[in-house]
């Protein structure tokens, strides 16, 4: 069965746009991200009311969290996102580069285990899902530290497959899979597809030639909630067509707030979606496939 997976990489604002002509690294992202004063807020206001449309739509929802973030605001956190509707998952501490930070054990428990244990503690929930940062054309493929990290903090899923060949966008639309072939057959793998809504939105990046999607790009950057979603509503009606099982894009409640103060994209893609597919959380999926491998 098709599932449209609303997922949503909810971390603080990264002012790509105040970089000039210098070349995007880890490094100027974690100097010109902000947790507090008018980036804060405007990031909270970005995940209210992403959560106030997925309410209007009785829509189920996974929101992948930075602990950063969460120590920064976690009382406007828990009243925006403390509801059934809701997912509440990991996106590392700091939301730094996985592949380099396995260098260094102490910073990858930091980014792992202590981010998993300021969510489970702000939220009261069990947090067994990890978005990797920026995502990877391979994933977790041969990464053993990173693996057995993760296995052992107690995920038992992760987004990390999310961008094309040689690391572009946009990402083409790898199906769940498990970690057998590293030695963890009951990992999951649940990639992100399509654009990062980041990028598509400005955030300069290599992408890719030929298309890796099937209805290759849009014509112009899209300025509008409209001209958004019609970028990514093929891939709701492709995973039906084709009968493949997820559909899960790149969001970020500050740039989807950016868009459109209303989110109303969002708006339009949950609507598609429960005419074509079924809609799902992260987790609830996560549950189904474990239980269908038994």
């Amino acid at each position: 069965m098709p599932y449209y997976i609303p997922a949503y990489d909810t971390e603080a604002i990264y002012p790509w746009w105040e970089l000039g002509e210098n070349p995007y690294t880890a490094s100027p992202y974690q100097k010109a991200v902000s947790y507090e004063g008018e980036a804060l807020r405007e990031c909270l206001d970005g995940i209210r009311t992403v959560a106030e449309v997925h309410h209007k739509h009785n829509a189920p929802a996974t929101f992948f969290l930075v602990a950063k973030l969460v120590e920064s605001a976690p009382r406007e956190l828990r009243t925006i996102l403390n509801h059934p509707l809701f997912d509440l998952q990991c996106h590392t501490y700091t939301h730094c580069d996985l592949y380099e930070t396995a260098k260094d054990e102490a910073a990858l428990r930091r980014e792992l285990v202590d981010s998993k244990k300021v969510i489970e503690d702000t939220f009261g929930r069990t947090v067994i899902g990890l978005t990797t940062p920026g995502a990877y054309c391979e994933g977790l493929h041969k990464q053993q530290e990173l693996l057995e990290t993760i296995w052992t903090a107690g995920y038992r899923y992760v987004r990390s497959v999310g961008k094309g060949p040689f690391q572009t966008v946009p990402a083409p639309l790898t199906q769940p899979f498990w970690y057998d072939a590293d030695g963890y057959p009951d990992l999951l793998e649940l990639a992100l597809h399509a654009w990062h809504d980041n990028i598509l939105g400005g955030q300069p990046f290599t992408a890719h030639w030929p298309p890796v999607l099937p209805w290759g790009y849009p014509s112009k950057m899209p300025a509008t909630a409209q001209e958004i979603y019609e970028v990514y509503a093929p891939g709701i009606d492709h995973i039906a067509k084709n009968d493949l099982t997820t559909y899960i894009p790149c969001f970020h409640p500050w740039s989807i707030y950016r868009a459109d103060k209303n989110a109303r994209h969002i708006g339009l893609l949950l609507g598609h979606a429960k005419r074509a597919v079924s809609i799902s959380s992260c987790t609830s999926l996560y549950e189904q496939l474990r239980a269908a491998k038994k």
